[in-house]
């Protein structure tokens, strides 16, 4: 199963009610059937712009992401009750992909740029592209001020 990130903005709360609303969430993600990896807290900050939300403005907010696995299909009913809980201001579902390490060793990261084979082959592959491109306005005439007004 694929993994994502659900991030969330909640308003300025009490810890109380902030604690009850995240385990709202969290109660509904693994009623979905989703197995929680990580919950992670960012902090209560000023918000970039102000929020309108249930005929309020809001500046500050509180940032935590849920890390979890689970099957898509679940996204369409979560942004639902996200969208009606009055605590929630913000939230958006990412995708988490976890790229293969990449063999690469110290010696090889110490070496010039010029010798080291990434860089080798991105000069082997732009090389091979320089003369492909054609101008495309060949058909244009340069035009001067003697042609035109004279």
């Amino acid at each position: 199963m694929p993994a994502y990130e659900l991030s969330l903005l909640f308003r300025n709360l009490p810890k109380q009610d902030l604690a009850a609303a995240l385990k709202r969430v969290g109660t509904l993600l693994l009623d979905h059937g989703v197995v929680l990896h990580n919950l992670q807290n960012l902090g209560t900050k000023d918000l970039p712009y102000r929020i309108r939300k249930e005929e309020t403005y809001y500046h500050k907010g509180s940032y935590f992401t849920y890390k979890f696995t689970g099957s898509p299909t679940i996204f369409a009913e979560i942004k639902e009750v996200c969208n009606r809980d009055t605590d929630i201001l913000k939230h958006g579902f990412v995708d988490v992909y976890k790229e293969d390490p990449k063999n690469c060793t110290l010696e090889e990261e110490l070496l010039p740029p010029a010798l080291r084979p990434s860089v080798k082959k991105l000069l082997e592959q732009s090389k091979k592209h320089k003369g492909v491109s054609k101008p495309i306005y060949k058909h244009l005439k340069t035009w001067n001020y003697f042609d035109i007004y004279m």
